[in-house]
């Protein structure tokens, strides 16, 4: 896996999600929500045994509101974890949706598990945090549209410029994906410049929130409460 520099550039995308050059391509993209994380911080302050996947979000558990904020009819999504409280919760208030149960602790084990569900069909793949639960169906269509419109890049949504989750990998990454190890996760590839980035901006910097603690839980129902406003 060659490494060098990255490219990263910025995109605005139009009102209706338009990526580059306005280009209209529908392909089929693949989301993984990353379920698997320990959740120490959290733990640490709410007490032992308290997984913040499971957290009350707005009256539905966070993880649940997470997968709930992917547009289905745009991505196909998969939650890969290793808990099967996880599992058992979204199988009763997410019905339909795969889940890629797993052994491993390591990021790289969650990613594969996720990826292995669906690479041989997908043209991309979208990572999304478990625990980030914010992200509009504006900006998903836009992250979408960008990929359609220039698929040989990961796109990346960011606020303001600066860079940060989810990321969508296009198929060229497959490979490396798969063959990741330990703690690393895509960000591995991003920082050693095996593909170009290019960023998404948000729709609102709320959309960038995740939880790791129960005062970031605190804040997300805050923004909830706002948003239902």
């Amino acid at each position: 896996m060659p490494c060098g520099a990255s490219h990263f550039a910025m995109v605005e995308a139009g009102p209706d999600g338009t990526g580059r050059g306005g280009r209209r391509c529908r392909m089929r993209i693949g989301c993984v929500i990353m379920a698997s994380g320990e959740g120490r911080r959290f733990a640490r302050i709410a007490g032992a045994g308290r997984n913040k996947l499971l957290a009350d979000a707005g009256g539905v558990p966070l993880v649940v509101r997470t997968v709930r904020s992917v547009p289905a009819a745009r991505f196909e999504v998969v939650v890969s974890t290793r808990w099967p409280e996880v599992a058992r919760v979204l199988d009763g208030m997410a019905p339909g949706v795969p889940v890629a149960l797993h052994e491993g602790g390591f990021r790289s084990d969650s990613v594969r598990a996720g990826l292995a569900a669906g690479a041989a069909r997908w043209d991309g793949c979208l990572f999304v945090p478990g625990d980030q639960p914010l992200v509009s169906p504006a900006s998903y269509e836009a992250l979408a549209r960008a990929f359609e419109g220039d698929s040989a890049r990961a796109w990346r949504l960011a606020w303001q410029g600066a860079p940060a989750s989810p990321v969508l990998f296009p198929r060229a990454c497959f490979g490396a994906l798969m063959g990741l190890a330990g703690k690393d996760g895509g960000s591995s590839l991003l920082r050693c410049g095996a593909v170009d980035v290019s960023t998404v901006e948000a729709m609102r910097a709320e959309e960038l929130m995740d939880v790791d603690t129960p005062e970031d839980l605190a804040a997300v129902c805050r923004a909830l409460e706002g948003m239902a406003g």
